[in-house]
């Protein structure tokens, strides 16, 4: 087998990434005739609470990641600096004035509007999966009773 570089499986891997979330970006502006004024502004916003919450999901699994293998502060360090930069973003990019507040008051109105935004797109995401798994499971379990045939030796 030949050898791949870490440089060529990184592209790869950045690829696929962002290929389809580029792709959906095009699709709904092509869609939709184009972008609408906040279109950006709610864009930024969701991928920036997105980026801290996931942050702090992953903090928590790192957690017990570290403990299983008897280093728990490596993963916790390293993640707890991800959740710091993804919240000074957040809040940094917020109080730039007007540049990311979507029609809100104040920075922690727009912050929680952005929570409440993402939360109810996780239980929608968690509910298509129930629905996805379940109709797994089903097909799996409709099918025909596969017997395992022993023969006498």
């Amino acid at each position: 087998m030949s050898e791949r570089s870490p440089g060529r499986s990184l592209l790869r891997l950045s690829v696929f990434v962002v290929l389809p979330m580029a792709t959906a970006v095009v699709l709904v502006s092509m869609l939709s005739g184009g972008f609408t004024d906040g279109a950006l502004v709610r864009f930024t916003n969701a991928m920036l609470t997105a980026f801290t919450l996931v942050s702090f999901v992953l903090l928590l699994t790192l957690v017990v990641y570290g403990d299983a293998r008897k280093r728990p502060i490596a993963p916790l360090f390293g993640m707890c600096l991800s959740v710091l930069f993804g919240a000074g973003l957040t809040v940094f990019f917020l109080s730039q004035g007007e540049l990311l507040m979507e029609d809100n008051g104040s920075v922690r109105a727009q912050a929680l509007s952005n929570i409440v935004r993402f939360g109810t797109t996780m239980l929608g995401l968690s509910m298509a999966a129930v629905v996805v798994f379940g109709t797994l499971f089903s097909s799996l379990m409709a099918g025909p009773k596969r017997t395992i045939l022993f023969e006498e030796e």
